[in-house]
């Protein structure tokens, strides 16, 4: 949003913008991340997510298109001929194995949990299994929200 655009707001919702952006500031570095123990992140595998990994909490990625991609891959290589398909698996079964397991369990567990969760869409960030975000991709951007809501709601106990 350009500086003309917010001098044309009332200035209430500048007030209204001016202090969720102080909230943000608020809520950088180290503090983003008190009391987050574990996020889930459901996407598929052409959404970007940010970031990849983490250090102050548990992060996993499921990607909820893994099983179609993996039998996408092995179709890709398997010879024209049943003969063929044949002494192409029996040579290579370990290595396809190898390959293909980690993105099937993680596909079979993402599909699973998205289930439990009653996740309706993706991209879908759960934070410690009780907030959900939809819509966003970035693990950070995520967090901050609910680290905002959490903010609010703790007060409004008060």
């Amino acid at each position: 949003m350009s500086i003309r655009h917010l001098l044309r707001l009332p200035s209430s919702c500048l007030l209204l913008l001016s202090s969720s952006l102080v909230l943000a500031d608020n809520r950088t570095g180290p503090d983003l991340y008190h009391g987050i123990t574990k996020v889930e992140v459901f996407a598929n595998s052409a959404m970007v997510i940010t970031p990849i990994q983490a250090n102050q909490y548990q992060l996993v990625i499921y990607r909820l298109d893994a099983l179609k991609n993996v039998e996408g891959a092995i179709n890709q290589n398997i010879p024209k001929t049943e003969e063929e398909a044949k002494a192409y698996f029996a040579a290579h079964q370990a290595e396809i194995k190898r390959q293909i397991t980690p993105a099937v369990l993680n596909g079979a567990n993402g599909i699973a949990l998205a289930r439990h969760y009653k996740l309706d869409r993706i991209p879908a960030v759960v934070v410690d299994g009780t907030s959900v975000i939809y819509g966003v991709t970035n693990v950070d951007q995520a967090i901050a929200m609910v680290q905002q809501h959490r903010a609010k709601n703790h007060e409004g106990a008060r």
